[in-house]
């Protein structure tokens, strides 16, 4: 009996099942037809899928990051989760749309966040070179999305990443967010309505963790 070779057997299916389960899972994460409300099994597996090297970036500014979300009213995993999508951890990170730093912000944003926070509006290179500041517009921003969206985070989150202007605007031509939603999760074409679903698992990741506020963060 080859037990030696038996249990390289089985490593390699338990690996193959890994691999087949986290890649169902992306592309059921990009196709936008899962979000907040997985199954148990989903969230597990893309808990398991987080790239540890890019949680680990993102971790670097806990500190920043629960002073930035105390400030602002806010779940600090969350932000966290937000930073993980936006910019993968990375402070220097600029958009192809010149949107800048942790929170990849642009200017109309970093301009209303600095007037609510009473601070000067930086310039870009300021938000690249101070994530501390970075964060603070950023999760004012949020917070101020978040209240002027009902409270509900996966409908603050697509304004965050498509723009209020937008979603506005696809509210309108679908009569309602929830008509809209609807019809995005049975096309399964909307990377923005993914995006939401993305982030909200992700400060689920980050919450098991333990790493940004304690493992009983709310």
């Amino acid at each position: 009996m080859d037990v030696g070779g038996g249990t390289a057997l089985a490593e390699r299916g338990a690996r193959r099942r890994v691999v087949w389960g986290g890649l169902v899972a992306l592309l059921l994460l990009g196709s936008g037809l899962v979000g907040y409300h997985w199954p148990r099994e989903a969230r597990a597996v893309l808990r398991r899928m987080a790239d540890p090297i890019v949680l680990g970036r993102v971790e670097r500014f806990a500190t920043e990051i629960r002073a930035a979300a105390e400030e602002s009213g806010l779940d600090p995993c969350l932000v966290a989760a937000i930073v993980y999508s936006e910019s993968s951890g990375d402070p220097s990170a600029v958009s192809k749309a010149n949107a800048v730093g942790l929170m990849q912000l642009l200017p109309p944003a970093t301009e209303d966040s600095a007037r609510r926070l009473g601070v000067d509006v930086p310039t870009p290179e300021e938000l690249l070179e101070d994530p501390a500041l970075n964060l603070r517009l950023g999760a004012s921003h949020f917070a101020w999305t978040l209240r002027n969206e009902n409270d509900d985070a996966e409908r603050a989150l697509v304004a965050y990443n498509a723009g209020r202007t937008k979603l506005r605007r696809w509210i309108k031509a679908a009569g309602s967010y929830e008509a809209w939603r609807a019809e995005r999760k049975r096309a399964g074409d909307s990377t923005t309505l993914a995006y939401a679903g993305r982030v909200l698992q992700y400060a689920e990741v980050f919450r098991d963790r333990g790493t940004i506020a304690g493992a009983d963060a709310p």
